[in-house]
């Protein structure tokens, strides 16, 4: 098969004794062993080399001349896992391919999964934290939080604790309930609302001290680590630790929580206005938006249903009674919204000069898409590097990736005048107010009863 050599001069090693490069030798040794025809070699000394390089052997694909490109790793392709993987996607399209010297990833985007991060990332600091957690995880060792019904022996790996364990079989044989007859529907036992409130009538609580919680029992039942499995970080060992339950009742309750999942329709989340802004007086930390809604039905039957919007912190504030008592920092939207807007309106002008406001509040809001993409894109090479798919399954999680980066990057910055900042932040609008709020409040410092809105002064 005719080859092509590529390997960058900025990743070599120390030349060997010949004089020669190692991994010009390697490449090399990599044909004459496979018998492949090296047609031409490439030695890039910088990134612009790269690109450049690149886009001449992409055309000579294009002409339908080498058929093989033989890197020493995916590092000498690209710089990011995205990089490498666009151009791996397009080399395959062309009927081409690409192969490592390196004896240990031949397979390119094993390696390119090994070496390579997301654009941004540190690639040595992500690699040696990812050898860390996945030589213990290797081990079936805890890492992060040990699972109730389980405590960390002195080798690191999980084993029962029997008080708790007793617990989490009665979660399972109460909610599974009896034995159904096979191809039938499963009986089921009681829901999770009746199994927390048995386990708190028991005096039983949760390894905190807390009463059980529906949430709280459902993330027992959909636990697989009580089949004595253990799973973290892509490893998987089966039989690691003791199983709390037997495969069958798992399996039944499971089948139960399928046939009772309600069927829900997708509710368009609201934005709120003050996101990001707000922050507790006492903790520092941030309050969110929630949204909840009630339903109910009238004497007569008619359905009725009420939205509530909150901003709240997640830490709880001591009272301002003098008592140790902790209450709940909690905000309707609406009345803090207004008292916002009331303190913004009465803000001097000088407030508002040279304010720059981003117009495209989609962009703004982009940050966790792109999250969400590069753990997709991220899952989606683990997944083809395991040897499930194809290179072509990439193709739409990197455009996924892509499209939500550019969306990121797109905010479009607009001066205005210090009469329409103000006229705009005090907007009904939220499209409208917010940009603006963003642009001349520093923050919200938000009490049990008071509320300062901080102005960002310098420009």
């Amino acid at each position: 098969m005719r080859a092509v050599g590529l390997y960058r001069l900025d990743r070599q090693s120390e030349p060997d004794r010949t004089g020669e490069f190692d991994d010009a030798v390697q490449i090399d040794r990599y044909c004459e062993r496979n018998y492949h025809q090296l047609i031409d070699s490439y030695a890039v000394e910088d990134p612009a080399g790269l690109q450049r390089v690149y886009t001449s052997i992409a055309e000579l694909f294009r002409s339908g001349r080498p058929a093989l490109v033989v890197i020493p790793d995916a590092t000498h392709i690209a710089d990011d896992l995205e990089t490498f993987v666009a151009r791996l996607i397009e080399l395959t399209e062309l009927g081409g391919e690409v192969r490592c010297t390196d004896v240990e990833r031949p397979d390119p985007l094993q390696s390119a999964e090994e070496l390579l991060t997301l654009k941004g990332r540190s690639a040595i600091r992500q690699r040696r934290v990812r050898e860390a957690i996945m030589a213990k995880a290797s081990r079936g060792q805890v890492l992060g939080r040990t699972p109730y019904g389980y405590k960390t022996g002195i080798n690191g790996q999980l084993q029962e604790e029997p008080d708790e364990a007793s617990v989490v079989q009665k979660i399972f044989e109460w909610y599974a309930g009896p034995w159904s007859v096979p191809d039938t529907p499963p009986l089921g036992g009681i829901g999770l609302r009746l199994v927390a409130q048995r386990l708190n009538d028991e005096g039983l609580r949760t390894r905190q001290g807390h009463p059980w919680t529906q949430v709280a029992v459902a993330g027992i039942l959909r636990n697989r680590v009580y089949l004595g499995t253990y799973s973290r970080y892509g490893v998987r060992i089966v039989g690691s630790h003791p199983p709390l339950v037997d495969r069958e009742l798992f399996n039944r309750a499971e089948n139960v929580t399928e046939m009772r999942r309600p069927v829900r329709k997708k509710r368009q989340a609201d934005p709120f206005l003050l996101s990001g802004l707000l922050r507790s007086e006492v903790s520092g930390r941030g309050l969110f938006g929630l949204t909840r809604r009630r339903s109910w039905k009238r004497q007569d039957g008619t359905p009725m249903e009420k939205t509530y919007r909150y901003y709240e912190c997640p830490h709880r504030e001591p009272s301002q009674n003098g008592d140790e008592a902790e209450v709940k920092l909690s905000w309707p939207a609406e009345k803090l919204e207004a008292d916002v807007r009331r303190q913004v309106a009465e803000w001097p002008d000088s407030y508002f000069s040279g304010a720059t406001l981003v117009e495209d509040e989609a962009a703004q809001g982009s940050t966790e898409q792109v999250k969400h993409s590069e753990r997709e894109f991220n899952r989606a090479v683990r997944s083809v590097a395991s040897g499930y798919g194809t290179v072509h399954d990439l193709s739409q999680p990197l455009e996924e990736l892509t499209i939500a980066r550019r969306m990121a990057n797109e905010s479009i910055e607009v001066s205005y005048d210090n009469a329409s900042v103000r006229q705009m932040a005090l907007a009904d609008d939220i499209a409208t107010a917010r940009p603006a709020l963003l642009a001349v409040v520093e923050r919200v410092s938000v009490g049990l009863e008071s509320v300062e809105v901080l102005p960002k002064l310098a420009r």
